[in-house]
């Protein structure tokens, strides 16, 4: 059964709209490319599945020429991870247009997401490197190979952070399931933690702003600052969401009256 852009369109609403309402990449990037490629997808009789199969084959093959140390390569990564992401968003349209639901495909796209982000700061730090060793710095600090580890324990440090971070927020879900999920995974409208969820949503998460500054980093060769610069913010956003869970916890601990 053939089905028309209109209601590729049609079936982004609802929920799912008021959802990625402040996610900035999503909103104004990929949600609005991703309705021609999946009714282009829809029309060439593929699955949804198989657009998700496709986006993390392109993610792994995003974090690879990141990781290359060729500037140029680097550059082609992030806009081969920003493909990936608008594929992220098509396979979600389809789902939704043909009613095709699929706990695999919902379980391989959460997949693609946390290897996106436990892998594509440390990529980013090991390619800055091996570009500094073969004299195509993507940086300008520092200026000598022997120090070029820093970049690569910058990348660790945003990585890490930013994967305990969904690890504690998952854990905490999951050992206190009468807690709502809102108060830890928060929107605006939740008072201040709210707010400050939805910036660091909106700038280090893997559908974030980071792919952009990515890649301008890289093309200006000052990759340094947007290394340093979620090394510190997604450790900024570890201990905040930290504090949030184990504030939470000691409430539902306590013996209601």
């Amino acid at each position: 059964m053939p089905f028309s852009y209109h209601a590729v369109r049609a079936s982004y609403s609802g929920a799912k709209a008021e959802q990625e309402r402040h996610d900035i990449m999503f909103r104004w990037f990929a949600r609005p490319l991703s309705f021609p490629v999946a009714w282009l997808a829809l029309a060439l009789g593929l699955a949804p599945n198989h657009v998700t199969w496709v986006s993390l084959v392109l993610n792994a093959a995003g974090l690879v020429m990141l990781a290359s140390g060729g500037r140029s390569w680097m550059a082609f990564g992030v806009v081969v991870l920003l493909v990936a992401l608008v594929l992220d968003a098509a396979d979600g349209n389809m789902a939704r247009t043909a009613r095709r639901f699929s706990p695999v495909g919902e379980w391989l796209e959460g997949v693609g997401a946390y290897f996106l982000v436990a892998g594509f700061h440390v990529a980013g730090g090991i390619g800055a490197w091996l570009a500094l060793v073969r004299g195509d710095a993507v940086t300008s600090w520092p200026t000598s190979p022997p120090l070029g580890g820093a970049l690569v324990a910058a990348g660790a440090i945003a990585a890490g952070a930013m994967t305990l971070t969904i690890m504690s927020a998952a854990k905490f879900s999951a050992v206190f399931p009468s807690v709502d999920r809102g108060h830890v995974v928060a929107r605006m409208g939740r008072g201040w933690y709210g707010v400050l969820f939805t910036i660091g949503r909106n700038l280090s998460f893997a559908s974030g702003l980071v792919l952009p500054l990515t890649l301008v980093g890289i093309l200006v060769r000052r990759y340094e600052l947007v290394l340093g610069f979620f090394a510190l913010l997604n450790t900024g956003i570890l201990a905040v969401v930290f504090l949030r869970c184990l504030t939470l916890a000691r409430h539902a601990a306590q013996p209601s009256s």
